[in-house]
């Protein structure tokens, strides 16, 4: 019996003693790996290139994708999809962080404020069920900006999809801007 309890203690003690802590050995990572790429998930790259080295220089957010100037025609269309008028602008947007940012140039100085995502879309904010107030106090602006690239990559369209309802009725604004 002795024996018994003595093999068991040894057993006991060469299992317990032959399990170590797993110790993870701390490495440069794959030198293969050299490729950097953006690891922020707010950033519309996010990910883009990996796997690699992350670096978050390489990272741009969906503000960045819009900002700068362009020249825009505005093609304004009653509710009838009658064209009402044609008018060029020099719009200015401007990012104020990763997806907040303003478009100038519609009336004057006052700015028009957007809310921008990953996907290259941008939305207006509103302050009120229908939308956010235009040129006038009685004109609120509801719509998105989309960011548009050729088939080349190397010239910038924002297309512009609004509606702004005002106390005399309701216009369209659709067109293309380039940017300069």
């Amino acid at each position: 019996m002795w024996r018994s309890v003595l093999l068991l203690i040894g057993i006991c003690s060469v299992v317990l003693f032959s399990c170590q802590k797993w110790q993870d050995n701390l490495s440069n990572g794959d030198p293969r790996l050299t490729h950097p790429y953006c690891n922020d998930p707010a950033a519309v790259n996010y990910n883009w290139g990996f796997p690699g080295k992350p670096d978050s220089t390489t990272c741009y957010y969906p503000t960045d994708v819009f900002k700068g100037n362009y020249l825009y025609n505005d093609s304004v269309y009653l509710p009838d999809d009658s064209l009402a008028y044609v008018k060029q602008y020099t719009l200015q947007v401007n990012a104020l962080d990763y997806t907040k940012m303003t478009v100038i140039g519609f009336c004057g100085s006052n700015h028009l404020s957007f809310t921008a995502g990953k996907y290259a879309i941008a939305t207006a904010d509103t302050n009120a069920v229908k939308g956010q107030t235009f040129c006038r106090t009685l004109d609120t602006l509801s719509g998105t900006l989309t960011h548009i690239t050729n088939i080349k990559g190397d010239t910038i369209w924002m297309g512009i999809n609004f509606t702004v309802v005002s106390d005399t009725g309701s216009t369209t604004h659709k067109g293309t801007a380039r940017k300069i």
